[in-house]
């Protein structure tokens, strides 16, 4: 590893990281950063630290993907959120010989049509509120198996007329046992601050640090994914909790799982399940499928196709529908 490598990785790693302890996950501004940008990763359960053979639209997630990813190709997705909600997601990425990978992403959100009520609840008339996030990335190699990246976001929201900017950074890594399709990888994203606020008022971005692992099994075409999220949160506290919660009761409230079935090349079936929407969602007077996901990939020469399907409980369930194209 060259020295400027290394200089690279810990000036990322201190700078973001003294961000981390300063941020509360249950106090966050344009908490739409933190829906999955693809439906991959929506059927996985969420945001996984690693990942075997991500495309380029996960570099949101991990900026170190985008050293991994296929390059050349647009990807865009589609999710009919709760509601009239819809967001949707544009990328496209390209290889610098010699340099890394770059890639540019678009996020937008549309909260539908929203009626304005006056102190006496009379109807004021319409209103409209949308946000959006414009991502560039980069990402190398440090060795064959060790890759990083980096990302910094141009965000703004409106809000039934008021409006605020930020400006946020992610980075991260991932570790490849090519032999074994393993990896390890971890991220902290949306370290920033706002650049104009709502009400005067500032607002904590929704920081997210996590590692996690992917691990394909030997005799079995499956590969398995466990992250743990929110650590810069760690006892993610629930609304009725008398007490906080001691280090072993905190734990399960962290943990992203998920699992790709390999059906040949061309056909992927998924399944993920995130306790934390569990525990926000489900109602907790049966068993239902809060927090749960599941979907399907079709791999073709020129274009992939993915399909996610996520549980909220007795809220619905959403959908979201990715197109990877090569050009």
């Amino acid at each position: 590893m060259s020295v400027s490598k290394q200089l690279i990785i810990l000036i990322l790693f201190t700078c973001i990281s003294s961000a981390v302890s300063a941020q509360d996950q249950g106090n966050t501004v344009f908490r739409f950063l933190s829906i999955s940008p693809d439906a991959r990763s929506a059927a996985l359960g969420g945001s996984h630290a690693a990942v075997i053979s991500p495309n380029s639209s996960q570099f949101i997630i991990n900026p170190a993907f985008l050293n991994l990813s296929e390059m050349d190709r647009v990807h865009f997705s589609y999710l009919n959120h709760l509601g009239d909600i819809r967001f949707g997601t544009a990328n496209y990425a390209r290889k610098l010989p010699g340099i890394g990978n770059i890639s540019a992403s678009l996020r937008y959100l549309n909260y539908g049509d929203l009626t304005r009520l006056d102190e006496s609840g009379n109807d004021i008339g319409s209103a409209s509120a949308n946000d959006l996030a414009l991502t560039l990335g980069f990402a190398t190699s440090v060795t064959s198996r060790l890759s990083y990246g980096l990302s910094v976001s141009g965000i703004y929201s409106s809000l039934i007329g008021y409006s605020s900017s930020a400006i946020a950074f992610s980075g991260g890594l991932m570790y490849n046992f090519p032999d074994r399709e393993t990896a390890l990888g971890a991220y902290i994203n949306n370290a920033g601050t706002q650049i104009s606020t709502y009400n005067g008022i500032t607002e904590h971005l929704p920081l997210n640090l996590a590692l996690g692992i992917v691990h394909r099994l030997q005799y079995i075409p499956v590969r398995l994914h466990f992250t743990l999220n929110r650590l810069n949160n760690w006892p993610l506290e629930y609304i009725d909790d008398e007490q906080s919660p001691s280090f072993f009761e905190a734990l399960p409230r962290h943990i992203t799982g998920g699992a790709e079935f390999l059906f040949g090349e061309r056909v992927t079936a998924r399944i993920g399940y995130d306790t934390w929407l569990n525990s926000q969602t489900s109602t907790g007077k049966r068993v239902d499928g809060a927090g749960l996901s599941f979907g399907v990939g079709i791999h073709l020469n020129t274009m992939d196709i993915d399909f996610s399907r996520t549980s909220f409980s007795d809220m619905g369930s959403v959908v979201q529908l990715g197109i990877g194209l090569k050009i």
